[in-house]
């Protein structure tokens, strides 16, 4: 039921996408009120307008504004118009925008809990994900975010991660001295020294002339990116290794956040609480065919044996004492027992 309603709400975002993308917003209140009582949000992410994060993006505009009655206005930024995706995490820790959407391992370096979802191999599949992330688990490491002047209200999936190179991978033997590209985390630093590799962090801006100037040799994400960003074009294989999530989280100034009326703070979270389930059915129904425009377009995609899976979690283990010394046992302890019991749930 979660699916399907929210798959009615993506279809109905997708034909009014055209006209309530970011930069459309005026000074004018939607529902009639003063111009001066609007209070008028700035909410950045790294994505493209095609995205699930950007029509999320687009389900938080339409609901909040409807739910306010006017009273908040959205102005959404995409494609990093707002600045790198640190940069524009800094920003709201600052106050200087409002909101913002950044994938998990960005809020590593604000709130050390969140860390513990780069465990590797952590979910193996989006259901299970999305079951944790809205538990109590996920909702415990959205609150460390307060310490740090930020109030966390929400995750949203790019889906699972996946490995890319200009060489086949078959084994962590394959990744000995390469350069992998990873996101500036210290989790997935960890995890590809663990693999044999050369951990190279670049900025999500810089990947694709990353990878086609040769300064990396390949690198991680999930389907969806490589789709939008064609990494088709600078990479020639594909190895569905599903090593880790693409977790997306929405942040807001927590000083700005708590200003605001209490029934305006609520407007807020349920237009989140919608968002996100817009997002999480738009990924689900647009995952198969990220897998078919990259084969279509020439990549040699390789499914790998369940002994060569085994290889990487074992290359990988121990990696989870290393998270633990940095996000606190307690929440590795908690987050690892809730996935591993969702992942048998929701088994394929």
């Amino acid at each position: 039921m979660r699916k399907t309603l929210a798959l009615v709400a993506v279809l109905v975002l997708i034909a009014t996408l055209a006209v309530a993308t970011g930069g459309c917003a005026n000074t004018q209140t939607a529902g009639g009120g003063d111009a001066q009582d609007v209070i008028k949000i700035k909410f950045g992410h790294n994505q493209d307008t095609a995205s699930p994060q950007h029509v999320g993006a687009l389900a938080f505009k339409e609901r909040v504004e409807e739910l306010s009655g006017g009273k908040i206005q959205v102005t959404i930024y995409p494609n990093m118009l707002l600045g790198q995706m640190r940069e524009q995490a800094e920003q709201v820790q600052s106050g200087s925008i409002e909101m913002t959407k950044q994938p998990a391992s960005v809020w590593s370096n604000f709130a050390p809990a969140v860390q513990a979802f780069d465990i590797p191999f952590l979910f193996t599949n989006n259901d299970a994900m999305y079951e944790v992330v809205t538990g109590a688990v996920g909702q415990e490491i959205l609150n460390t975010f307060h310490d740090k002047g930020l109030m966390g209200l929400g995750y949203e999936s790019g889906g699972l991660k996946n490995m890319t190179a200009n060489f086949p991978i078959k084994s962590p033997a394959d990744l000995k001295g390469k350069k992998m590209r990873v996101m500036p985390a210290p989790i997935l630093i960890e995890t590809y020294r663990a693999l044999g590799a050369n951990p190279t962090p670049v900025e999500y801006g810089e990947l694709y002339n990353a990878l086609q100037q040769g300064v990396v040799d390949g690198q991680e994400n999930p389907l969806q990116t490589i789709t939008m960003l064609k990494l088709w074009e600078v990479q020639r294989h594909l190895t569905l290794t599903q090593n880790g999530p693409m977790l997306y989280i929405t942040a807001a100034n927590k000083a700005w956040f708590e200003s605001l009326a209490p029934e305006l703070q609520q407007n807020i979270r349920d237009a989140m609480a919608y968002a996100d389930e817009v997002e999480w059915a738009d990924l689900a129904q647009n995952e198969a065919s990220y897998l078919q425009q990259v084969e279509e377009n020439g990549m040699e995609v390789y499914y790998p044996t369940a002994e060569e899976l085994q290889s990487f979690r074992a290359a990988t283990q121990s990696v989870v004492e290393f998270v633990a010394d940095k996000a606190g046992q307690d929440i590795v302890d908690k987050l690892v027992a809730a996935a591993a019991e969702a992942n048998k749930k929701y088994e394929q």
